[in-house]
């Protein structure tokens, strides 16, 4: 058995003196085992300073959501409240729960933590992705103005700080020190945040597809490379000052892509199958290799993170790389980072913010780090003639910080570097200008929005020879399928073609990929056979391919919507009002579970409720509710039952049901246009209530006498009418209608009104969006092999005054419309019976 004294250092640098807090510490071990085990001690320190960390940054992380602030912020303030600054202030708390000889096991697991979290960020950076931003000229430009010209005015910041604006002259001792902080203060404000901060912010503000986001985040992806190159170099010349380290450097990156990346695609192929995930362990063999690559990189003359970084880059992207995320990058982020915010807050002393300078020096230097990188930015904005708004919004941006620079503040300070005014000058700086770029953006967003998409559109909107714009919401490959086969059978002419623009909606998660994320820099048209689809997705299943091979009256366009799906609606909604569309079309599945009658309803209506609530987290579902109430425009909600199978006939056999109200209006109008298709047999019931609470008007009748009116001498096109009473006598005629065989109903969804199924205004159904109608026919096993097309013309949200208004002018509109194209005059005298045809 033996002793021995081991004694630790932190060292806490300030501007002309150094605090050197040690601490000896007597071990005793015997030959196995250690007699005095630190486990006693340290580890419910540390679990107890781990805890406090983590719940008050989730706390204000929580708080952050409701400020629109990036979650760099409240992490930075997390660390600053539990240092010196704020609770470092009371002495009991700092020697209970954060003693000086506690802050070591603190700093190591912090330090790994960082390595792991740089390797991540690497594992997000798509080369391929960064190719095609090459051939981007707006944002090359962007991103290097931001870079080069903010690079040299940060130096001259720092020494305007520690001049004192020219009231103090600099010791020529210390001429290497002060162009190394003035090194690490441009390279700092050069830097902005990382590529999933900035998707995330866009993706919130809903401009994730504007031309105005997608430029910001293509910058940020150049600029991410460039910044972690520059902080390789830069570091290693503040290290060791020799051109040996960094030609050292410069080999090692070249080894990164001309061995490793060849060597890791390599292995992939040959250790990896297309129809399986990868072991754990390999992903735990992988997370060795970073450690081995920070050491050596570390050893060579630079810091181990940026080893971990380069590593993370040229790994190739696919199942290794998800994998790797899947499993480690939640824990690493959101579990372990706080302790590396902590590590920052403990080297803040915010009274050392005016140490022997003026307070007038300190708020002229702070002003100007925040404008600096905006002024530029914003300089190149005006050079491309963007709007005054967007060139603004991108400057903001480009101005947010990430954990980039903290970790350029938190390695200089560390290798004394740094005196400590100019660390917390500048992390006040990068802290105040990404906490104002949220708030801001979102002001600037609402504002703007208020101006865009201020016209509704709906199909009755739609003249005989214009085109029909349509936004299909694409969930999976079958859903596009499904789509298709309805725009092929709604009559694309040459006269009046479908302009489709098919979304493919996709969660935001933490760490979005940017292959799926950046698209063509081109301002987006629609145009037949688009090919924005990049190879990532084609090999995880290409879910808009089937829209690159539509007939020449059907011109797509296809994009992604990343974004939560609480608020994915309003993406949807942004895209209506900046492409003018006329319908949007979704689609829902649900499976027939009774009869409408007799024996053995009441229990499968229980059972499709139970689902319903089994189902109410269910993705589409919750889309289809939000578009319901918020809708710009007609939405068609598509209940696909093989509508375009195999299996179906040449012609197609569609029943339109007409109980009136402006959702049926829309229906017919879109019953009527699929009706010009000669492979389309229309059959159009209207059911009479025999009630005197029937809300059927003159506009129904007006807009039903233009349709038959037009349809008259059209073989293929029937109209009934049929009497019902209650809603037994409706179940019986919907029964006799499923068993006729049709392909397709089309109803309007009826939602405001009373009906024979519902004679209340808001009825309880099985499957609220469907309607009274829609619920029904969904659930009839008569229906059970027929597809349904449900209409909505406004959302609920609209006032009913507004939308009767709106109604007639746009049925007058259309029949007049109707009627020049005919070049005949419509006469309303037109009369027809209960059973015209």
């Amino acid at each position: 058995m033996s002793s021995s004294n081991v004694t630790y250092s932190i060292f806490t640098n300030r501007d002309k003196t150094s605090t050197q807090v040690c601490y000896n510490k007597t071990t005793t071990h015997g030959s196995t085992l250690w007699r005095q085990n630190s486990l006693e001690q340290t580890l419910p320190s540390f679990v107890l300073q781990l805890a406090l960390i983590l719940s008050l940054n989730r706390i204000f992380l929580f708080l952050s959501e409701f400020c629109n602030v990036p979650r760099i912020v409240p992490n930075i303030f997390t660390g600053f409240l539990l240092g010196p600054s704020v609770l470092g202030k009371w002495k009991y708390f700092y020697q209970s729960v954060f003693p000086f000889n506690s802050l070591l096991p603190l700093e190591t697991v912090g330090a790994l933590t960082l390595v792991y979290y740089v390797f991540l960020v690497g594992l997000e950076v798509d080369l391929k992705g960064i190719k095609r931003c090459y051939f981007n000229k707006k944002a090359m430009i962007v991103t290097f103005t931001g870079i080069f010209f903010t690079l040299p005015i940060g130096m001259l910041l720092y020494y305007l700080l520690v001049t004192d604006m020219g009231h103090k002259k600099l010791s020529p001792l210390e001429t290497d020190k002060h162009m190394s902080g003035a090194l690490i203060w441009g390279m700092t404000l050069s830097c902005s945040s990382e590529f999933t901060e900035i998707v995330k912010i866009l993706s919130d503000l809903k401009l994730l597809l504007t031309d105005n986001g997608q430029l910001a985040i293509t910058s940020i992806l150049i600029n991410d490379l460039f910044s972690w190159t520059l902080f390789m170099l830069g570091l290693t010349q503040l290290i060791y000052a020799s051109f040996v380290s960094i030609l050292i450097i410069v080999v090692l990156v070249l080894v990164y892509v001309y061995v490793i990346h060849p060597f890791a695609k390599w292995l992939v192929k040959k250790f990896s199958k297309a129809d399986r995930e990868f072991r754990v362990t390999q992903v735990v063999f992988l997370l060795h290799v970073v450690l081995v690559i920070g050491l050596i990189t570390d050893g060579l003359g630079s810091h181990s993170i940026t080893g971990a970084f380069f590593l993370g880059v040229v790994i190739p992207k696919g199942a290794l790389n998800n994998a790797v995320q899947d499993k480690v990058y939640d824990f690493v982020s959101a579990f372990m980072m706080p302790l590396f915010f902590l590590m920052v807050g403990e080297r803040t002393n915010i009274q050392d913010l005016a140490l022997n300078t003026r307070w007038l020096t300190v708020v002229i230097v702070i002003m100007l780090a925040l404008l600096v990188k905006m002024v530029f930015v914003f300089a190149v904005s005006r050079m491309y003639r963007m709007p005054l708004m967007e060139g603004l919004s991108l400057a903001l941006l480009m101005n947010t910080k990430g954990t980039m620079p903290l970790i350029i503040l938190y390695s200089a300070i560390d290798r004394l570097e740094l005196g400590s005014q100019a660390f917390v000058v500048m992390l006040l700086a990068c802290w105040l200008m990404t906490a104002i770029a949220g708030p801001v953006l979102y002001i600037i967003t609402k504002t703007t929005s208020k101006h865009i998409g201020s016209k509704r559109k709906h199909i009755q909107d739609t003249r005989p020879d214009s085109p029909l714009r349509v936004l299909a919401c694409v969930h999976s490959k079958h859903d596009a399928n499904a789509i298709i086969d309805l725009l092929k059978a709604s009559s694309p002419s040459v006269r009046s073609p479908i302009q489709v623009l098919a979304v493919e909606l996709i969660e935001m998660t933490d760490r979005p990929n940017s292959s799926l994320v950046i698209r063509d820099a081109r301002k987006p048209s629609f145009r037949a056979h688009s090919c924005r689809v990049d190879s990532v997705q084609k090999n995880n299943g290409d879910k808009l391919g089937s829209f690159d091979n539509l007939s020449q009256a059907i011109f797509a366009d296809k994009l992604r919507i990343i974004s939560d799906y609480n608020t994915m609606h309003k993406d949807i909604i942004n895209l209506c009002a900046r492409r003018n569309v006329n319908l949007i079309v979704t689609t829902l599945h649900r499976q027939p579970t009774y009869d409408g009658l007799g024996a053995g309803t009441a229990t499968a209506r229980a059972v499709n409720i139970i689902n319903r609530d089994h189902a109410s987290k269910d993705e589409k579902r919750l889309v289809v509710e939000n578009l319901e109430k918020e809708a710009p425009c007609c939405l068609a909600i598509f209940v696909d039952r093989e509508f375009g199978g195999e299996n179906r006939s040449k012609q197609m056999r569609i029943a339109m049901l007409y109980l009136g109200g402006a959702d049926d209006r829309e229906a017919l109008s879109y019953a009527w246009r699929m009706s010009r298709n000669m492979e389309v047999k229309l059959t159009v019931v209207r059911l009479v209530w025999d009630s005197p609470d029937d809300e059927f008007d003159e506009l129904d009748r007006e807009y039903l006498r233009a349709f038959v009116y037009q349809t008259n001498d059209t073989p293929t096109v029937r109209y009934l009418e049929k009497v019902v009473k209650d809603e037994k006598e409706t179940v019986r005629l919907l029964n006799r209608i499923g068993n006729k065989g049709f392909d397709l109903y089309i109803i309007g969804r009826g939602h405001g009104r009373k009906m024979p199924l519902a004679q209340t205004l808001d009825p309880v159904l099985d499957e609220p969006v469907f309607g009274p109608l829609g619920d029904t026919l969904t659930d009839l096993n008569s229906a059970a092999k027929t597809s349904i097309l449900i209409f909505q013309k406004q959302a609920e949200s609209n006032d009913s005054k507004k939308h009767e208004y709106n109604a007639s002018a746009t049925s007058l509109q259309f029949l007049d419309s109707v009627m020049d194209q005919q070049q005949q005059v419509y006469t309303p005298a037109v009369s027809f019976g209960p059973n015209f045809r």
